[in-house]
């Protein structure tokens, strides 16, 4: 008797310790920026680890040729009762791309749980509101239901970064941004 439930207790481990594979059927998807700026148009999203917050990445885009910095991937995952996206990792590990921010001006970034960050009052933390446009390619947020639209902001100490960011008619911004479209392709695997 004893045997059986060793026996079964390893079974039980090594199938609870199998990781959950994405589907492989699912389409991936990376992001890239097109704007009138010839230094920014063209480049693809990538994840820049945050000083503060081992568990959020903001996106954004190096203007020189970067061969380690790894593109964002990503699959939507639409809700059928709001007919939004989520853009869900494709990394291992998952997570989800989400605005974080206030004040209108809200970081395009990669959290690790989306649902574990913490958001003081006054905060935006949406990861559920996209809308992937099939015609031209366009990613759109729409959570708040305000007018506004991408932009990239010149990292601080980086010249040759760029980070990327929602930027809604209420903002209260410098002039040193740059009007964006984030659009999405099909990753060939």
């Amino acid at each position: 008797m004893r045997f059986q439930a060793v026996t079964l207790a390893l079974f039980a481990a090594a199938g609870l310790a199998t990781p959950i594979r994405r589907d492989v059927s699912q389409a991936v998807y990376t992001l890239r920026l097109t704007s009138r700026n010839k230094a920014l148009d063209g480049l693809y999203l990538t994840a820049a680890s945050s000083a503060n917050n081992q568990e959020t990445t903001t996106l954004g885009v190096n203007t020189s040729a970067d061969p380690s910095a790894a593109t964002v991937k990503f699959h939507p995952v639409r809700n059928p009762d709001t007919e939004l996206d989520e853009l869900r990792s494709a990394a291992e590990g998952g997570g989800a791309l989400a605005v974080v921010g206030a004040n209108g001006l809200l970081d395009f970034a990669a959290l690790a749980d989306p649902e574990a960050v913490p958001a003081p009052d006054g905060t935006t933390v949406d990861w559920t509101s996209f809308r992937l446009d099939q015609e031209d390619g366009a990613v759109e947020y729409v959570g708040k239901g305000v007018e506004g639209g991408w932009v990239a902001f010149p990292v601080m100490g980086e010249e040759e970064r760029w980070s990327v960011k929602w930027r809604d008619v209420t903002a209260w911004t410098t002039e040193n941004y740059m009007p964006v479209q984030v659009v999405y392709e099909l990753v060939e695997e």
